[in-house]
């Protein structure tokens, strides 16, 4: 079988990448991570009543607390021994008052907290388990506001968007990705330069026992999603589509460390 860990699986984004991987992978048996049981369990009633057939479980994981990460790394190891897959899609956003200096940090540091340090030990804890299998690989769920390139080609709005945490500021462009919210977009393109790092680290570990790791940074793009208050113009299972492509693709077909997006039927590579 070929065990997968989806962290924050039980919603948005993270529930559609379970869902597709459940019909595209080869005898697929995906593990929910998700901060409660009951949330992990109301995940998989809901993917059975859409017609999921495959093996599916639920581990309890806070990706900020450091004893979570070792308790779901202790179950899934006494589960299922190993781990093919790990997709990093947990993430949170914080909208401060701009001109409130303290709650300009706190807001920062909760961000990156999550989105990157979390994602970090995260991945490393799970690295004895993914080393276990023969081809290994990481996906670390990012956003198109992780692009350097993108941002200063005004090819994401830079402007405020108080309707992402604000429904009642709702307005027409909401049918457009949510504008930026400095915090997320810096955690995004320091993950984004963690995924390469990690990389980096396992090309330096070429030619040793165990199997190499292979890692990726995706953008599903703007999803009516629970994080984006159901506003957004792409089907999630649209959006989940570049996870696929890279999961079932074959050794070498994607050039790893690199940042992918799936748009107009074809996998696109995203600019720095």
């Amino acid at each position: 079988m070929t065990f997968t860990l989806v962290t924050s699986g039980n919603r948005g984004i993270g529930l559609a990448i379970v869902k597709v991987l459940s019909a595209r992978l080869s005898a697929p048996s995906i593990v929910i991570g998700c901060r409660d049981i009951i949330s992990g369990k109301k995940a998989i009633q809901e993917l059975r009543t859409e017609g999921v057939t495959v093996h599916l479980d639920h581990v309890e994981l806070d990706i900020e607390n450091d004893d979570s990460i070792r308790e779901a790394v202790a179950t899934v190891s006494q589960r299922y021994g190993k781990l093919e897959f790990l997709v990093n899609n947990a993430a949170r956003v914080t909208q401060p008052e701009p001109d409130r200096l303290e709650d300009v940090r706190r807001a920062a540091n909760e961000v990156f907290n999550n989105g990157i340090t979390s994602n970090e030990v995260i991945t490393r804890a799970f690295l004895p388990l993914l080393r276990k299998s023969p081809s290994p690989r990481v996906i670390m769920v990012l956003s198109a506001r992780g692009s350097i390139g993108m941002t200063a080609a005004r090819e994401v709005i830079a402007s405020p968007a108080p309707a992402l945490l604000r429904p009642d500021l709702a307005n027409e462009d909401d049918k457009l990705p949510p504008a930026a919210v400095v915090s997320y977009c810096l955690s995004k393109a320091a993950l984004n330069m963690l995924m390469v790092h990690l990389q980096r680290e396992q090309d330096r570990r070429a030619g040793k026992d165990t199997a190499m790791v292979e890692f990726w940074a995706v953008s599903p793009g703007h999803c009516p999603t629970t994080f984006y208050r159901y506003r957004g113009s792409r089907d999630p299972e649209d959006g989940a589509e570049v996870v696929a492509r890279l999961l079932e693709a074959e050794k070498g077909e994607f050039e790893a460390g690199t940042f992918w997006r799936w748009e107009d039927g074809e996998m696109k590579r995203v600019k720095w």
